[in-house]
């Protein structure tokens, strides 16, 4: 993301690995992962978004949790160096470009079979698809390749090289990554939280007991291009002014409170600061979403406020969080009271898919010799 839209090159790595070389022998013929999606919040530098200090670079920061809605990857060598990719048209760019920063950083030139999957019908909604793709593309051929890269090395290859579909052929568009995605990919944790430039923070698992329940509007209004266009901009402008003097004092809260509150198994710190920022307490965030959603059809001030009343007139802040994934529209829960949640929000049932989903923690892959 930046003010003016980017092409790259698919293949083209603007921040390379320091990777020392060394003899890379494949270590099967194929390899089958399963990965994770992720639902994010707690950003803290969101003037980043519109101003990256340093090329493809977001030191934004965020909380991810893992939840199970799952991409899969197949990915077989092949005996030329063609890459042959099977699947959905929108994915194939990203794809290719995934498989070529990992040639590239290995410093191999063995071509791929590449089948993926996606096994969730939410793109560009809060769950972090893209990155998933080329995240479990990267897994697999490093897998097969003997593990070389770190879950922290593939974290920042892929958030810092990352970019999405667009209508040019042969490129991808840039955009922003935290990191988020590929951490929880990789990382087989179902809270992993990010910081500085797509440094992993923190890596860990809630209780088993806790769970999400998903929210996403039944209806979004289609809004032209020119009025998208528009959006957009106003929106870097929003993105320079919501911290509102509050990014370095929630980082702060990240490293200094939230983080060894975790680290003790206290989960009440993270809770109740995600919820305090949800409703605007560092930063205006419900002003955002409003902002970036009402123009479709989906009041997320009104929203976020009435989720916040009627969840915690019931149940305690410090034992449950809710937030708006990554630039929405998804909403995300995190409670061990599935049951008492869907029914206190009964009144949102019209407006809403509601779904529950696991947290998710495992590093799911098979490996074919």
């Amino acid at each position: 993301m930046s003010k003016k839209q980017t092409y790259y090159k698919i293949g083209h790595i603007t921040n390379p690995l320091n990777i020392k070389d060394c003899d890379i022998v494949p270590k099967g013929k194929s390899c089958r992962v399963i990965i994770p999606a992720r639902v994010n919040t707690f950003l803290c530098h969101h003037n980043y978004f519109a101003n990256p200090p340093k090329p493809q670079i977001f030191p934004i920061d965020s909380i991810n949790f893992a939840v199970a809605k799952f991409t899969e990857a197949n990915v077989e060598i092949r005996n030329d160096n063609k890459i042959v990719i099977n699947a959905l048209d929108k994915y194939v760019a990203i794809i290719e470009h995934a498989v070529k920063i990992i040639q590239k950083t290995l410093k191999i030139e063995n071509g791929f079979n590449v089948n993926v999957k996606v096994i969730h019908n939410v793109s560009h909604g809060g769950l972090g698809s893209s990155s998933s793709v080329m995240s479990s593309v990267a897994k697999a051929i490093n897998i097969l390749m003997g593990s070389i890269l770190s879950v922290g090395d593939i974290t920042k290859l892929i958030s810092q090289n990352y970019g999405e579909e667009c209508d040019k052929k042969g490129f991808i568009s840039n955009s922003a990554s935290t990191g988020g995605s590929t951490a929880v990919a990789l990382s087989g944790n179902s809270l992993v939280i990010m910081g500085d430039e797509s440094e992993i923070w923190f890596s860990g698992n809630l209780p088993k007991e806790y769970c999400a329940i998903l929210l996403y509007p039944k209806k979004i209004k289609t809004i032209s291009k020119a009025m998208d266009a528009t959006l957009n901009k106003k929106e870097f402008s929003l993105l320079e002014t919501v911290d509102d003097g509050w990014a370095d004092i929630k980082e702060n809260l990240l490293k200094g409170k939230i983080i060894p509150a975790v680290n003790k198994k206290d989960y009440s710190v993270l809770f109740k600061n995600i919820n305090m920022y949800t409703i605007g307490a560092f930063g205006n965030i419900p002003k955002y979403f409003g902002f970036r959603w009402t123009s479709q059809g989906v009041p997320f001030e009104a929203v976020i406020y009435t989720i916040f009343s009627k969840l915690f007139y019931k149940l305690r802040i410090d034992e449950n969080c809710f937030f708006v994934s990554s630039n929405g529209p998804l909403i995300a829960i995190i409670t061990r009271e599935p049951k008492r949640v869907i029914h206190i929000l009964k009144d949102l049932h019209k407006s809403f898919i509601f779904e529950k989903v696991s947290l998710y923690s495992d590093n799911k892959y098979k490996l074919t010799k």
